[in-house]
């Protein structure tokens, strides 16, 4: 009894070692993040870039658990655009590599603005393999032309899909080697008429499907994916596509495949001008049935994509409202938010909070592996001088009555920061 009573004395006194407690919490190996420094925010809206010709566009990784300082935290010099719809990268479960789409190019250092950024912006036609088995010291490998300004890739295992603007390459498969070089590159059928574009594509968790998103008619259509011996040899479309509200972009499958969740931004990037809304999409992946879109949701105002647990019980949007409006405007830099909705097994969507966000125009969210965390990419902050982009950390508590708590500290990265993938 004591000795019991002595070490808790020395406890109380503050003698026994105290294990530092990080204000950053996101159980995963790693997080990858691309910055386009090419534009600032309120540039989606004015077409004013006010860019710093010294700064360059960047992909940077993070290794969990964070220190403080720059150890565990690395970049490299990646061409990279968030005129992109949330889907300009690729990073497999097992890490390793990245895939980043050139969708655009650096304008000419003289070009200080575009009447329409997203028409004017130079066309770029590339994809980069990054190395990020070292999370510390990412290495910019190659790449490689695909097809005139891709607008989309997901990743399965090894296999890449992607889409492009170019008559002719607007499927594209792609298996990967093990140092990223193309195994082998098929133009597939992606049997679409030429007034349209595919501007998303995700695989299905099983890997026998690919859900995609075409521009001009705003509808979602579903690929069945032939393999023999294994390997996938072509696709056809199942079905026909089903229309998904004005302006779809981002989708997303639900965990156990049975849904597919789509955004409908209702208007061009920063644009908008009233709330989005997730529309729920139930393929019929046997064809015995039409598509159908399911239910609805509203979101926030100019919400770049979202991001559903793990579990599939939650969803969480990232909203950049009017925050990437010019800064000479009342309300600049303001006005973003995260909305939290539980995810029932039908895949109805139940709104259970908005959360108010102080970053200027928060485009990815991700969940952690278990789903306990969320991170969230930050284009820029309202601060004067060069300015940085950032991540920011939200915990989540889960259970019937599920709610987001902002974290202690966030990550500096490279100004223009848009898109997110986690390393579980």
């Amino acid at each position: 009894m004591k000795k019991v009573a002595l070490f808790a004395g020395l406890a109380t006194l503050g003698s026994m070692p105290v294990v530092a407690q990080s204000p950053i919490t996101f159980n995963a190996r790693g997080l990858v993040v691309v910055s386009d420094a090419d534009m600032s925010a309120s540039a989606f809206v004015d077409g004013k870039l006010l860019r710093d010709n010294a700064s360059k566009d960047q992909l940077s990784t993070i290794k969990f658990p964070i220190e403080r300082g720059s150890k565990g935290l690395g970049s490299a010099l990646v061409s990279n655009s968030a005129l992109g719809f949330s889907k300009t990268l690729a990073v497999p479960a097992a890490g390793g590599l990245a895939y980043v789409l050139e969708n655009r190019l650096r304008p000419e250092d003289g070009v200080t603005e575009y009447k329409d950024p997203a028409q004017e912006f130079p066309v770029g036609e590339k994809l980069f393999v990054v190395d990020i088995t070292n999370l510390a010291a990412p290495k910019a490998k190659f790449g490689f032309p695909v097809g005139k300004k891709p607008t989309s890739i997901d990743v399965n295992k090894n296999e890449l899909i992607l889409s492009t603007s170019d008559a002719g390459k607007e499927l594209v498969f792609i298996e990967a080697g093990p140092d990223g070089k193309p195994a082998r590159f098929l133009n597939l059928p992606a049997a679409i008429d030429t007034t349209n574009k595919i501007i998303d594509l995700t695989w299905h968790p099983s890997g026998d499907f690919i859900a995609f998103t075409l521009d001009n008619s705003n509808e979602v259509g579903l690929y069945k994916v032939i393999r023999e011996a294994g390997k996938l040899k072509n696709v056809e479309m199942l079905g026909k596509p089903v229309k998904v509200g004005t302006e779809p972009t981002f989708g997303k499958f639900t965990p156990d495949g049975k849904h597919y969740l789509v955004l409908d931004s209702k208007g061009a990037q920063g644009k908008a001008a009233g709330e989005g809304e997730i529309l729920v999409v139930d393929f019929s992946m046997d064809g015995s049935a039409e598509h159908k879109v399911s239910g609805q949701a509203p979101v926030g105002l100019n919400s770049g994509s979202f991001a559903v647990s793990p579990d599939g019980t939650l969803l969480v949007t990232a909203n950049a409202g009017k925050s990437g409006s010019p800064w000479t405007e009342a309300g600049a830099g303001t006005g973003a938010s995260l909305s939290l909705f539980k995810v029932a097994p039908t895949g109805a969507l139940t709104k259970v909070a908005d959360y108010p966000f102080e970053g200027i125009y928060p485009q990815s969210v991700a969940f952690d592996k278990d789903g306990s965390n969320v991170a969230v990419s930050v284009f820029e902050y309202l601060q004067y001088g060069n300015g940085n982009g950032g991540v920011e950390f939200w915990t989540v508590a889960k259970g019937d009555s599920p709610s987001l708590k902002k974290q202690g500290a966030s990550i500096s990265v490279g100004k223009g920061a848009h898109t997110l993938r986690v390393i579980p």
